[in-house]
């Protein structure tokens, strides 16, 4: 009788995942958390369009400080993922053209959030959003409640979002004015 070969589906023979930790927006607020990722899969692979329950790990929900081994969250409750590392792997490499930075504002049910959208060059920022999944990455970005302006200590800054198109009101160019 010859040994069993080993095998690389059997429990406990995972491969290593990348953490990417991120803040997430949803009806409750922000949570903060972890997605567990193959290494080389962006973050936007992983969000995949199809894929209704997002796995969430060690997450603290608003306002607390206990931490909840496991969270998964419904793709239609997310509305805005930060995530709070520097990661170069948010969108898939090897882009489809060219692309142009485009100040944009996506209004959202509790106040617009304003940054710089990379949209194909020569295409429409309206054409670019009907060729998008679900999902797109905005950078440099502000987050302000409806009448505070972007110096408001209401409003929030940040780096890189992925923006959950199925919650958003509408996305406009927007020319930066405060």
């Amino acid at each position: 009788m010859s040994p069993t070969p080993e095998r690389s589906d059997l429990p406990g023979r995972q491969p290593p995942l990348r953490r990417v930790t991120a803040n997430v927006l949803t009806d409750l607020g922000w949570l903060s958390g972890v997605f567990n990722l193959p290494p080389y899969q962006s973050l936007i692979d992983f969000l995949a369009p199809g894929v209704q329950v997002i796995k969430f790990t060690g997450v603290r929900l608003p306002n607390t400080v206990d931490e909840i081994p496991f969270v998964a969250l419904r793709r239609e409750a997310v509305r805005l993922i930060e995530p709070t590392l520097n990661d170069e792997l948010v969108e898939a490499s090897g882009s489809v053209g060219r692309t142009t930075p485009r100040e944009v504002a996506c209004l959202l049910p509790g106040g617009r959030l304003r940054g710089t959208l990379e949209v194909l060059v020569n295409v429409r920022v309206s054409d670019f959003l009907r060729q998008q999944a679900s999902l797109i990455v905005m950078r440099r970005c502000i987050l302000a409640p409806y009448g505070e302006s972007t110096e408001s200590p209401k409003a929030r800054q940040l780096g890189t979002v992925v923006v959950n198109l199925a919650s958003a009101i509408g996305v406009a160019e927007w020319e930066w004015s405060g």
